[in-house]
């Protein structure tokens, strides 16, 4: 989840970590409306699926970002040196927090010690995401780390139009056929798909939209697409729920056509707003990389942030005054908690360890 821009900091790509900063406060803006899951029975839970279908963007989009920033490393460094990095920046501080998450939900009650009071079930715990719900995409990312070596070999020009046909197969035989059958309760043979992990899509994804100039006319046909697929997720959520009295997710799916479109369109959006030439003042531009620099942590901590303002401020978490302001404040809170961690000693050491 952390911004892996290629370049050094004085020559970073602005729009990187806008969308950065944009993804983290999205997944934010969907834990706050996290009563999307409940029962679809008021307007609270309506427009909770407003925002849950805007923001669905969030760990695609991530996972883009990967793409757009690391898939062509082999320009700058050895597979060795790739993860080393990896390790020392997302490994090691995912597994750190996790173990901060176990103590901090053991003292709140929220895990019985006596349920990973033996190794074996720890480990287990561990890897079911028992510690944080919301730690489930460390196990993406980490993931798509290990595929990387083998997707880094196609980031040359001469694979641009193999890539891009890849990229069209998977939309229409894993993303777009299976959903749409969906709803007709026709399961499509999922031999009959491009055999390639769910994620590893947005990594090839990434790397195309941020290397290649998409013209207008393509554009404006994917912002078209987000839009079509918005209404439709949002449409196809909210009838099938209310017939069901529960929330029905046949359509949902980070994979899905609508969320790969959508993420396309955010990713382009921001790309061709030319922010570049936008913001030329050196001091902003540093503030946006710092802010950037912390979603990562943001991430990682954001959760222990909400519970605290939840039960300090005896939240109702269906007010809307939470699942809007709150998305900011918990962002705000986050980010300063944040910037102060990452200025103590220790971890300034090993930010020169990381090179």
């Amino acid at each position: 989840m952390e911004n892996e821009i290629s370049k050094k900091k004085s020559n970073r790509v602005i729009y990187f970590d806008i969308l950065n900063i944009i993804a983290i406060i999205a997944v934010i803006a969907m834990h706050c409306n996290s009563i999307v899951h409940g029962k679809p029975n008021s307007t609270a839970w309506t427009t909770s699926l407003v925002i849950e279908c805007i923001c669905y963007f969030a760990v695609p989009l991530f996972c883009m970002l990967s793409g757009a920033t690391l898939m062509n490393y082999r320009e700058k460094y050895d597979t060795k040196t790739f993860f080393k990095k990896r390790l020392l920046k997302v490994a090691i501080p995912f597994i750190f927090w996790a173990i901060i998450m176990f103590v901090w939900k053991i003292h709140i009650g929220w895990i019985n010690i006596q349920s990973i009071n033996i190794p074996i079930k720890f480990i287990n715990a561990f890897f079911a995401n028992k510690e944080e719900a919301t730690y489930y995409f460390m196990f993406i990312i980490l993931g798509l780390y290990l595929t990387m070596p083998l997707l880094s070999l196609l980031a040359k020009k001469e694979y641009t139009k193999q890539l891009w046909f890849v990229v069209l197969l998977y939309f229409i035989f894993n993303a777009f056929l299976p959903n749409i059958l969906e709803l007709f309760k026709i399961q499509l043979n999922t031999n009959l798909t491009v055999q390639l992990g769910g994620y590893a899509i947005f990594i090839i994804l990434g790397y195309l939209l941020s290397t290649q100039n998409i013209t207008k006319k393509y554009r404006i046909l994917i912002y078209a697409g987000a839009i079509i697929g918005l209404i439709y997720r949002f449409a196809t959520t909210f009838y099938l729920s209310k017939q069901a009295g529960s929330v029905v997710k046949t359509t949902w799916g980070y994979t899905s056509w609508h969320a790969i479109l959508l993420t396309a369109a955010v990713f382009l959006i921001i790309k061709n707003l030319n922010f570049e030439k936008i913001i030329t003042n050196s001091k902003v531009r540093n503030f946006i990389t710092k802010m950037s620099g912390c979603s990562f942590g943001i991430y990682l901590i954001h959760k222990i942030v909400m519970y605290y303002e939840q039960k300090i401020l005896s939240i109702d978490v269906y007010s809307w005054q939470w699942r809007t302001i709150g998305i900011f404040s918990t962002y705000i809170i986050c980010l300063v908690i944040v910037s102060i961690i990452k200025k103590l000693p220790l971890l300034k050491k090993l930010q020169h360890l990381k090179g």
